[in-house]
């Protein structure tokens, strides 16, 4: 399965093996703990979100947006996404903050253009997160409207995917 070049709003998870100290452009150093980093962003450029997921996946030289840095060091391993004109970005990133199996471990990470606000674009589990709750979460938030997809990154397999974030 390919990705679709349409626009869209996604959710982007990658991989921590160990931790790491990282540097973020002027949003300052961080200690990154083992485990899984959802990412959430939205692709309106042209070639949608094949184009924004297979920039995030080349290696940047000079990283351009908060995402560039962390996937100097964590490894992607899939991508939720829903094509939809509308940006989701905002709700997708409340419904991660709101959910008890993630926690926030960068304020403003990937929302900087949100200036008045603390809120992150980023979020952490120490488990990885399952694509079946995140569906059911989805399509109870924006009901049969909006479809909800998985991209799996590489020969990358879950074991299982369990219900619950």
């Amino acid at each position: 399965m390919e990705l679709p070049d349409e626009k869209g709003t996604y959710i982007l998870i990658a991989l921590v093996l160990q931790m790491k100290r990282l540097k973020i452009g002027r949003l300052g150093t961080y200690d990154l703990l083992p485990g899984f980093y959802a990412y959430v962003g939205s692709a309106f450029g042209p070639g949608g979100v094949r184009a924004r997921i297979h920039h995030h996946l080349e290696s940047v030289a000079e990283p351009h947006w908060h995402i560039d840095y962390l996937l100097g060091y964590a490894e992607p391993v899939e991508v939720w996404y829903a094509l939809s004109g509308r940006k989701l970005e905002q709700d997708l990133a409340e419904l991660l903050e709101q959910a008890s199996g993630f926690r926030v471990p960068i304020h403003r990470f990937g929302s900087s253009d949100y200036r008045r606000s603390r809120t992150s674009h980023l979020f952490y589990s120490k488990r990885r997160p399952s694509f079946r709750w995140f569906q059911h979460q989805f399509s109870e938030r924006f009901g049969a409207d909006i479809a909800v997809e998985q991209y799996r990154i590489g020969a990358e397999q879950p074991a299982n995917d369990p219900v619950s974030p």
